[in-house]
């Protein structure tokens, strides 16, 4: 069977937004392609469809006219999508949604799609039992981890932090990630805390608030340029002691991933995105009490073997594993596609 040849659109230009979903998305066309992909982004100005697959970013109904155009051309069309948690709320909302809001628009879209893409299983619960898709069209790809974050258990360590066995926070300074919640619980714990991360855009109030804070907590640093996987950053994690996300909203982490490849203990938030088997063992604090999170990297630091995830379930994230695992969707759909199906 020949290669397929797959080609991804965004879900907006990334000259106007750029976050965790982008660089997801480019590490899965990265990692697919070393898997033997012909895979490259979309040319939306050139005429040809010279293509099999269509894999769009994002459960958006801007995608709608793309999708309707791609089905009506015979392409296949994957979909990979950040989608809420199952629960008695998000079950509503989108019942209501499919009403009077942008739920009704995407059941002809989503009707149209042959894969659909997400992080863990239970974001796989959640389209299957709540928004109706069939298990068979929906594929758990988990993000992808690279592979100096689990070999980073053998690197020497050297004293180029400054400061040994901290509290590591990996992300963009902003009140979602609560981070500043994170320094007045390592100031009231005294245990050495490390930020890497820069302040996102729109969040320079916030990010003055954490530095202000970090001014009173004399064994602090916040490092803002590691640029991802890089051997720098893999050394921020072979210095830590323990890592902690208190964040109020997430979806799957890279971050807590890396950290976990790493086999450093977690402390997490209390929220729906902890609670994935890929954090397993992780300890999970109410994000909005300090005096909680502080109780949590105590309990971590007084037991960390008892707290770090299973390494056997992270090599799922492995670079080849997730790019593997993409290509396997491709030449499924174009498989069936030679049949007939």
């Amino acid at each position: 069977m020949s290669q397929p040849i797959v080609r991804v659109v965004p879900l907006q230009p990334h000259c106007f937004a750029f976050g965790g979903f982008e660089v997801q998305m480019n590490c899965a066309m990265e990692t697919a392609r070393a898997a033997g992909a012909d895979i490259a982004p979309l040319d939306f100005w050139r005429r040809e469809d010279d293509f099999d697959v269509l894999h769009l970013w994002g459960l958006d109904v801007q995608h709608l006219h793309t999708v309707t155009w791609g089905h009506a051309d015979k392409k296949k069309i994957v979909l990979s999508a950040l989608v809420n948690y199952p629960g008695w709320y998000s079950w509503l909302r989108h019942k209501i949604s499919s009403i009077v809001g942008p739920a009704r628009m995407r059941k002809s879209m989503l009707a149209q799609i042959d894969c659909l893409t997400v992080v863990n299983s239970a974001q796989k619960r959640y389209l299957t039992g709540t928004v109706g898709l069939l298990a068979e069209k929906v594929f758990v790809v988990p993000n992808a981890v690279d592979d100096i974050f689990f070999e980073v258990v053998a690197r020497p360590k050297d004293g180029s932090f400054g400061i040994d066995n901290y509290v590591l926070c990996v992300g963009n300074i902003c009140p979602r990630k609560n981070q500043l919640a994170l320094v007045k619980a390592c100031r009231k714990l005294g245990v050495p805390l490390m930020l890497v991360g820069d302040v996102l855009t729109g969040g320079e109030d916030y990010g003055r608030s954490v530095a202000e804070a970090m001014k009173s907590h004399n064994e602090s640093r916040w490092i803002k340029g590691l640029q991802p996987g890089s051997a720098q950053l893999a050394d921020a994690y072979l210095h830590s002691s323990v890592f902690v996300l208190p964040s109020h909203l997430e979806q799957q982490p890279i971050s807590a991933l890396e950290a976990a490849a790493c086999r450093k203990p977690l402390v997490l938030a209390n929220r729906p995105y902890a609670k994935q088997d890929f954090y397993e063992n992780a300890v999970l604090t109410d994000p909005d009490s300090v005096d909680a999170i502080s109780g949590a990297i105590r309990k971590v630091l007084d037991r960390p073997d008892a707290y770090r995830p299973p390494i056997a379930i992270l090599e799922q994230c492995r670079r080849h594993n997730v790019g593997a695992a993409y290509q396997a969707i491709y030449k499924s759909l174009i498989r069936d596609s030679a049949r007939g199906d």
